[in-house]
């Protein structure tokens, strides 16, 4: 299965690139054929996949607006507001309709349809997203950031996020992945922490990688073994002998 995976992979994989491992909830950047950095990351439960795929990092956002997905909104926050009009004040979230702020606990959600609403948390320590997050535009709507909730990376098995995955030490890993930007270092990034969405376009887009390996051999030669968290070994075996 694993092999399969490999097979699947572009045959280049870019100099400097970054790389997720969702069973080993680690990622790396690697610099040429070293390695950069690494750190833990929380990914996706096994409810909420992170999905398996390649792209080029654009983006880092400082401060950054959470926009709830419209699944969030109707499982979780639609429930709270019921018993709760004014959940949304309370998790420093706001409502907008129309691209215009509401108020969220003016609105009898008995009735009416929370799809027809945004919802997103300001900017701030409380932030679902944390201080930064680090954006490859895509389809699965998948980002790698910051998170307020520390405790989770002293887990051995840390698959716990609704698909996005969480870095340990975001502002370490930015330091590290601008090492080919001229003009930006990790330390101006925190210089722009506040209460105001910033973004910062790469001039160098960075390839990152998101990867499925039970089996990796490690730089030091040897095979390393993780759990297979999303159960995709057997059914990619059972398809591989259908």
């Amino acid at each position: 299965a694993n092999m399969e995976r490999w097979r699947w992979e572009p045959e280049v994989f870019g100099d400097f690139q970054v790389t997720v491992n969702i069973p080993e909830f680690r990622l790396w950047i690697m610099n040429k054929d070293e390695v950069h950095y690494t750190t833990r990351v929380v990914v996706g439960t096994p409810k909420h996949q992170t999905p398996v795929f390649n792209d080029e990092i654009e983006h880092i956002v400082v401060n950054p607006y959470w926009n709830v997905p419209a699944s969030i909104a109707v499982n979780e926050i639609r429930p709270n507001l019921l018993a709760n009009p004014g959940y949304l004040a309370s998790q420093n979230m706001e409502m907008l309709y129309g691209g215009k702020v509401v108020n969220a606990s003016a609105i009898d959600w008995s009735q009416a349809n929370i799809r027809s609403f945004h919802i997103r948390q300001r900017p701030g320590e409380r932030n679902a997203l944390g201080r930064v997050k680090f954006l490859f535009p895509n389809q699965h709507d998948v980002y790698l950031h910051d998170t307020p909730s520390k405790s989770l990376f002293a887990r051995s098995y840390r698959a716990y996020s609704h698909g996005c995955v969480r870095v340990e030490n975001p502002m370490d890993f930015a330091d590290a992945l601008l090492a080919l930007e001229p003009d930006m270092t990790g330390t101006a990034l925190a210089a722009m922490f506040g209460d105001k969405e910033r973004w910062v376009n790469l001039e160098n887009h960075i390839p990152v990688h998101i990867s499925y390996f039970t089996l990796r051999v490690d730089a030091d030669g040897q095979l390393r073994s993780y759990g297979d968290v999303y159960g995709a070994n057997q059914r990619l075996i059972e398809l591989l002998n259908s």
